[in-house]
């Protein structure tokens, strides 16, 4: 097999062949006449140096290291280790493995991993790391040295050498070991750990590094390349479907009942009420946390609280869908069922009691973590999980719900401590929660607390995951803290963790209200993202006028086709005090949101057409929907943007044919989306929109007429902008529109 031009290439000592993805076939070759370990070569540059394998702590030192077919053996007195290459089909992905090859690895909480000692031409890079002290989520990290990264629990690294190349990495997992990113003695490498035991077979998978000119285009391979050796290949956003049942808006218990503590059927029938007397159509409503029957954390039985639920909740769904027109109820748990897994002493522990094990965990890991508690779940090794999932779900589908929100997905790495292999287990856990989620609730669960390679490794078919700390409502002397901060911080946040989120799943921003003084930042990204979107309003505080441009007349949502992701010259700013600028596409049409998520007072910047990328043509429309203002720029043309604290603008970038382009229903926040189809050609613009609204179009002259359902309808043009009240059809995705020029 010859790779192209552009292949990786691995050196060592001698010349060693590199060999794709599945049987053995000779490649290029490359050879580095120095050092002791694995180079990376990308177009002839070393870009990875003296690569060498960590088995365990204190092991004793190579003396040497030899090679061929792809496998590299590293010699010590103790014996020898394997490193094993494998090749993505295009060559530009590598994905190396370890074979301890009898020599003792490292068990329990001891790592193993392979380091790299340099990383030449290193010029800037960003590490997404997973923080405590919940250790649910990850956020956006400087890093200035290729060693100074987090010492482990990154997933995912992405960095630019000086001559401009991107390069990145992910951590890749299975045999029983999970791996992260992160630091050895000033090493960038990976870390693979099993928490409990040593397993014995072969090859363990430890990291996927690659090279590419388009970040965008590398970071998709990657993590396609990572998963197809991770034997999840399903596991890609591209190969998934959106959940019809989050097409719609929805409304969640979790902060409107004060955490759940004031979580009962009467809060559900007041919500349904308001939402009803507001006429906003809320689609779907989520009974989070708070419902369960449980003894100081730990889970009495599958049934509801009796005192909070005592009817249980079929006549309440059928109440909210029959007579509110609420078309769906979510319900809450938890992956271990609840916060601190079965209690042993309840009726479920008795059902359970032989295939409870123990696990120890802190009681309060964000505040005095120096005491400790035991909780019990069921063992991996056998069909208890799915038992448990199967019962658990079946009586809430008896209910009436159609969904569920699983959370607490980071606790497999707890449970397993003393008890199993943490991806063993994790893997036979998720196996049978994605199982039971298919059979009764036609795959739709929202994944949550979830970023650690334990979790998102095994989402399987599953296409909704959080990508984000959770919607902290405002308070007084909020920060621009990335782990507990303002409007800014979150949606920060949750876009760059998007650039690996968005690889496997849907990315979900989580909930936020509408009443929030900045309400407008979080509803403008989650517009032009591709996630659900929901609210966890109080109960008549809503504000319905920063509600209603998200969302269609009957509640369903106005989404992007593609996540929302940092800009090229954004990839590596986090929160310098510059504008924010992210985007999407739609209907072929640029979206491009900028916000101020520094703690400045301004911010002040600039934006091209070519920010969004992928965008065809040289020369653009471009519309300033917070403004209402249009103008036209080239495609590389700096167009001037300032920002007040917290403020955020939102443009359309419109690709012109003849001077002409269709924009959609501008009364909604992401209008491109609301063109189902629409075409330019021969003087003529025509649409098909889902319904009617205020519909904006741009001409190169005032049109000879606008119609809509065949029928005339007055319009105004100004600059180069038309705009006209389209009747709807009075039938959803028939409403069409014909502007003659």
């Amino acid at each position: 097999m010859t790779h192209p031009l552009h292949a990786i290439l691995l050196s060592v000592l001698s010349a060693l062949p590199l060999f794709a993805q599945g049987p053995p076939v000779a490649g290029p070759k490359a050879v580095n006449a120095g050092g002791a370990g694995i180079d990376v070569v990308f177009e002839g540059v070393t870009r990875l140096s003296g690569g060498a394998p960590r088995i365990r702590s204190g092991q004793p030192g190579f003396t040497g290291v030899t090679g061929q077919s792809g496998r590299f053996s590293f010699h010590s007195g103790s014996g020898d280790v394997d490193v094993l290459v494998k090749a993505s089909a295009d060559g530009n992905i590598l994905s190396f493995f370890l074979n301890p090859a009898g020599t003792p690895a490292g068990e329990g909480g001891d790592t193993l991993g392979l380091f790299f000692g340099g990383m030449p031409g290193f010029a800037r890079g960003v590490s997404l790391w997973r923080y405590g002290p919940w250790n649910s989520w990850s956020k956006p990290v400087r890093v200035s040295s290729p060693g100074g990264i987090h010492a482990d629990d990154v997933q995912f690294f992405y960095w630019q050498c000086e001559d401009g190349l991107y390069g990145a990495a992910m951590p890749i997992s299975g045999n029983g070991y999970r791996s992260t990113l992160g630091e050895d003695r000033g090493r960038f490498g990976s870390k693979s750990v099993s928490i409990h035991g040593a397993p014995r077979r072969g090859e363990i998978p430890c990291v996927s590094v690659g090279f590419g000119h388009d970040p965008y285009v590398l970071f998709e391979s990657l993590w396609a390349a990572g998963m197809n050796e991770m034997g999840h290949p399903e596991n890609l956003r591209k190969n998934k479907t959106f959940p019809p049942v989050l097409e719609n808006i929805g409304w969640c218990t979790w902060n409107s009942s004060l955490l759940g503590k004031n979580l009962n059927e009467d809060l559900l029938l007041k919500a349904a009420n308001y939402f009803r007397d507001g006429h906003f159509p809320v689609g779907w409503f989520l009974v989070d946390d708070g419902w369960l029957d449980q003894t100081g954390g730990k889970l009495n039985s599958v049934r509801p609280d009796a005192k909070r639920f005592p009817r249980g909740f079929r006549e309440i769904i059928r109440t909210l869908r029959d007579e509110y027109g609420v078309k769906n109820v979510g319900v809450w748990h938890a992956l271990n069922g609840y916060w601190e897994g079965i209690n042993p002493s309840s009726e479920l522990g008795a059902e359970y009691t032989h295939d409870l094990i123990t696990y120890g965990e802190r009681s309060d890991p964000g505040g005095d973590t120096s005491r400790w508690r035991t909780s019990a779940f069921l063992s991996p090794s056998g069909d208890a999980p799915a038992r448990f999932y199967d019962e658990l779900h079946r009586s809430l589908h008896d209910q009436g719900f159609t969904f569920v929100k699983v959370d607490n997905q980071l606790v497999v790495e707890r449970i397993a401590g003393g008890n199993f292999p943490v991806w063993d287990g994790a893997a036979r856990y998720h196996t049978a929660l994605n199982a039971s989620v298919s059979r009764w609730f036609g795959n739709t669960i929202i994944n949550c607390m979830d970023m650690t390679p334990d979790a998102w490794g095994n989402f399987g078919t599953t296409a909704v995951a959080r990508a984000s700390e959770d919607y902290f409502p405002y308070e007084k002397g909020e920060t621009y803290d990335l782990q507990r901060g303002n409007a800014a911080a979150h949606v920060l946040q949750a876009v760059y963790n998007s650039l690996y989120f968005s690889q496997m799943v849907y990315p979900d921003f989580d909930e936020f209200q509408s009443h929030n003084p900045n309400a407008l930042f979080h509803a403008l990204a989650r517009a032009i993202n591709d996630g659900p979107i929901y609210i966890t309003d109080n109960i008549g505080e809503g504000d319905f006028g920063v509600l209603r441009p998200l969302v269609y007349g009957d509640g369903k949502i106005i989404r992007s086709g593609e996540p929302l992701l940092p800009a090229r010259d954004c990839l590596f700013q986090i929160q310098d005090p510059k504008p924010f600028k992210a985007f999407s596409r739609a209907s072929g049409i640029g979206l491009l949101g900028i916000w101020n998520c520094a703690d400045a007072d301004s911010v002040e910047g600039s934006f091209r057409p070519s920010d969004v990328e992928g965008m065809r043509g040289e020369r653009f429309a471009v519309f300033d929907r917070t403004s209402g203002a249009l103008r036209y720029a080239a495609r590389d043309e700096s167009i001037p943007v300032s920002l007040g604290r917290l403020g955020c603008r939102l443009y359309y970038v419109i690709p012109l044919t003849g001077g002409m382009g269709a924009i959609g229903l501008i009364d909604k926040y992401n209008a491109p989306a609301t063109l189902l189809r629409s075409s330019s050609s021969g003087g003529v613009v025509t649409a098909l929109l889902y319904e009617g609204g205020t519909f904006a179009a741009v001409g190169p002259h005032p049109p000879r007429s606008v119609s809509a359902g065949g029928k005339d309808v007055p319009f105004k043009f100004s600059g180069g902008l038309v705009t006209a009240q389209i009747p709807s059809s009075g039938e959803p995705g028939k409403t069409t529109v014909r502007i003659v020029f």
